[in-house]
């Protein structure tokens, strides 16, 4: 005789299957009854899910994609095999269910609340349950819900079963639903009348209804006769003695514009109009009122009414109007402002940063820094953060670079921002451009140096003359002594080096103090014609040598020695730098230095002076020693050829005759030396006729540059001089700004060094769409030679950086007459 084990699962799946409800499809009757679920907990996830003897199945899900998953898998086969619920706050704090593979993948639930379906037999055959991805505390109330649920859903798996039940089970339901709509229908007016009462009582909202047949009105609240100014009409209104004609005029005495407000109000009689309209009325003693309309239909759908509610937004309008001024604030800031949350990420970036860092909001916000200043060390920028929420603020000195990949140092203020709970919550950076202001400074840092070396120069120059004095006479006297011939050509040679010796420390003296010699007003020409003869007559024939003298050209004072020592010294080194022959070109000429001329260069002072430009075709010098090559003893010539003082010496005599020098070089291209020394006041009437302000006459002018400061410095002196100015940051705008604006833009003014497109591509670009189109190219590395203009047009002119607003108003006139 053989023995059967009928086990619990046997008896739990055979239940489950006796209802035929495996693999069949959706039914709206549970997925109802899993919708009302997800509603009841405000869960994401919730399903109907049978438990079969190796998967899950689910009949009804809400948030999931899946038809089934393994048994193993998940809380329900716990919550069937318990039969009874089985409710996880946090599956994170349960060491039972924080290593679940649907915990730590998908669906990552940190939530599950399961309730088992009990078939009449006892067999819990699946669950209802809700699922959500973070931490949630049910309620008692949602609980016996849920419970209410499962046996809905139990009985619809009864009556599926069952079709004769169910038909009894809809005759039930209908004699309730009839018994509930008599009990209900006297109900339903009072509630809605104590509804409407208690949302009259608390609403900040005024309502008002009116009947648009009778014109009657129909309803209020004691907002709107607030609002409206009309208490003393409440009670009438009430009491049904008032009709909406009747109040209008106490209210249309609060409308500022009741033109206006009529015409508003004539679309909304319309009974084709159907939409909410939204609008804001202007009230008289400075409140703005926000009105929405409806209209008021009954249940035929037929138009009887109209629906008003009026908020008082005044306070609303004033706080917006206070954030667009403190925002305009934030813009009209000349200091670089950006809001970076704790994750490096921008929130704010003002108008200031875009100038700066050359990145347009658009482009910022959202962004994390590191993908804009990628050149900014991590380990820098965590210490910086380290120390702003240790202390609660950071500044110093940050090396920047911009879109463009300029160079920019800013002096850097870090400021910790908290949140209402005094919790850090972002970091606020101040960013003030310090470069020009550092630039200055390495200036003045070179100057000093030199002053510094110059005085040690002079010191020492002393003591050597001191020491040679005496061997130099010493000689003399022994070469009256010794006759013979081999002492003699020994003594020669120990005078010749003594002399050349003295020579040396005279350089270094002019170097050093600027010896003033004999000072007297000097005229230029006769020293540069008389130049121009040496250099002709003594350089290799392959250099060319011409010259550029202004017939006017102003005297100064100083001494004729030195300043064709500094001429010649000049024209050595240019004829050096052409082994194999070149150009020389020396020009001269009057220029009045104004004050947009020295805040670009610190020696300069405001003032009438003489240009003298000494310029090459040679090999240029490199741009990494081009500071240094006024240091003395620095020379970039072989061993044995120079002594490094030939520059020096030059800047030593111009300095002591009040002037300063710049020099500008481009590798195998050339370079040029200009020299700028005071014209003597005697002369300052003659100076004035070539220096004066030329008038513009309202023609448009084009400027194109990348730097902030010369862009608006140039539009700026253009336009207190009758021009009238668009600008552009690079190429690309500018063609773009011309293509608009060609009927208007009479002349163009373009730097040759910008990132995007460059000078020259512009300039080809722009005589492409016009090559009438009058071009000043301006360059701070450049000669006129080194850029490519047609120097046969007299549309096109090139004018080097520095400049003035003479030479830049003269320019302008030449190109364009």
């Amino acid at each position: 005789m053989k023995s059967s084990v009928y086990s619990p699962e046997t008896a739990r799946l055979e239940a489950l299957y006796q209802y035929q409800i495996l693999d069949t499809k959706p039914e709206p009757a549970f997925d109802d009854l899993v919708f009302l679920a997800a509603q009841i907990c405000d869960t994401p996830i919730a399903v109907i899910n049978l438990v079969d003897a190796d998967r899950q199945w689910f009949k009804a899900k809400v948030g999931l994609d899946v038809e089934q998953m393994p048994r193993y898998l998940g809380f329900c086969p716990i919550c069937v095999a318990q039969c009874d619920v089985l409710i996880i706050p946090d599956t994170l704090a349960d060491e039972r269910f924080a290593h679940s593979e649907i915990v730590t993948g998908e669906p990552y639930v940190r939530f599950y609340a399961g309730f088992p379906l009990v078939a009449p037999g006892g067999q819990a055959i699946g669950t209802l349950c809700v699922v959500d991805s973070i931490p949630y505390q049910i309620t008692a109330k949602q609980i016996e819900s849920l419970q209410a649920l499962s046996r809905l859903v139990m009985r619809q798996l009864e009556i599926r079963r069952n079709p004769k039940l169910a038909y009894l089970v809809d005759g039930i339901k209908q004699q309730q639903a009839a018994l509930r709509d008599r009990q209900q229908a006297e109900a339903e007016l009072h509630w809605k009348e104590a509804l409407l009462r208690s949302m009259t009582s608390v609403s900040p909202l005024a309502f008002y209804v009116v009947d648009n047949r009778t014109d009657n009105i129909l309803s209020f609240n004691q907002r709107f006769c607030e609002i409206w100014g009309i208490e003393h009409l409440k009670a009438q209104m009430e009491a049904g003695k008032l009709q909406n004609k009747d109040i209008i005029p106490d209210c249309a005495k609060l409308i500022l514009d009741i033109p206006a407000f009529a015409a508003s109000c004539e679309p909304l009689q319309s009974e084709e109009y159907r939409a909410v309209v939204e609008d804001e009325i202007k009230f008289n003693d400075g409140r703005t009122i926000r009105r929405f309309s409806t209209q008021v239909r009954d249940r035929d759908d037929q138009y009887f009414g109209r629906l008003y509610l009026f908020e008082d937004i005044t306070t609303r309008k004033q706080v917006e109007q206070q954030i667009r001024e403190q925002a305009a604030l934030l813009d009209i800031s000349t200091d670089a402002i950006v809001l970076r949350d704790l994750s490096n990420n921008i929130l704010l970036w003002n108008k200031s940063a875009e100038q700066l860092y050359g990145w347009q909001v658009e482009e910022a916000i959202g962004k994390n820094a590191c993908q804009l200043f990628f050149n900014e060390p991590l380990w820098q920028y965590q210490e910086i953060c380290h120390t702003v929420l240790e202390k609660g603020a950071w500044q110093g000195e940050l090396q920047k670079i911009s879109k463009s990949g300029k160079e920019i140092i800013v002096e850097s203020c870090w400021v910790l921002v908290l949140d209402e709970n005094s919790q850090p919550k972002s970091i606020l950076i101040v960013d003030t451009d310090i470069t020009h202001k550092k630039q200055l400074e390495k200036q003045f840092l070179r100057a000093q140096r030199m002053e510094s070396i110059g005085t040690l120069a002079s010191g020492i120059a002393h003591d050597l003359n001191n020491v040679l004095s005496p061997i130099l006479m010493s000689v003399q006297v022994l070469k009256n002594k010794l006759p013979d011939r081999q002492s003699s050509q020994m003594l020669s040679i120990v005078e010749n080096n003594v002399k050349r010796g003295a020579n040396l420390i005279k350089q270094v003296l002019s170097f050093a103090r600027g010896i003033e010699g004999d000072r007297k007003v000097i005229h230029l020409q006769h020293i540069l014609l008389e130049l121009q003869e040496i250099i002709q007559e003594t350089f290799p024939k392959t250099i060319v040598v011409t010259t550029e003298i202004a017939a006017n050209l102003s005297p100064i004072y100083g001494d004729s020695t030195q300043i064709h020592q500094v001429l010649i010294n000049l024209c050595l080194n240019a004829r050096d730098a052409m082994p194999n022959g070149g150009n020389i070109n020396i020009s001269a000429a009057n220029i009045y230095i104004d004050e947009n001329y020295t805040r670009m260069n610190f020696d300069a002072q405001v003032g009438y002076y003489i240009v003298l430009k000494v310029s090459d075709t040679g090999f240029g010098i490199a741009s990494e020693v081009l500071d240094k090559i006024f240091e003395p003893f620095f020379t970039t010539k072989e061993f044995g050829k120079g002594t490094g003082l030939g520059l020096s010496t030059v800047m030593g005599i111009i300095k002591g005759h009040g002037g300063f020098v710049t020099v500008s070089s481009c590798i195998n291209q050339g370079t040029q030396f200009r020299i700028h020394l005071p014209a003597v006041h005697t002369v300052a009437t003659q100076i004035l006729e070539d220096s004066q302000m030329l008038q513009g006459s309202g023609e448009w002018v084009l400027i194109v540059d990348d730097e902030v400061a010369i862009r608006e410095v140039t539009a700026t002196s253009l336009e207190s001089h009758n021009y009238q100015i668009i600008s552009a940051s690079d190429g690309i705008e500018a063609i773009a700004l011309y293509a608009q604006y060609s009927d208007k833009i009479q002349a163009a003014i373009i730097d040759m060094m910008m990132p995007n497109m460059d000078g020259e591509t512009t300039i080809r670009t722009l005589q492409i769409m016009n090559p009438q189109l009058p071009i000043i190219a301006v360059s701070g590395l450049s000669t006129s030679e080194q850029v490519p203009l047609n120097k046969a047009s007299g549309h096109t002119a090139f004018l080097a950086k520095p400049y003035t607003v003479q030479e830049l108003l003269k320019t302008i006139h030449i190109v364009l007459n």
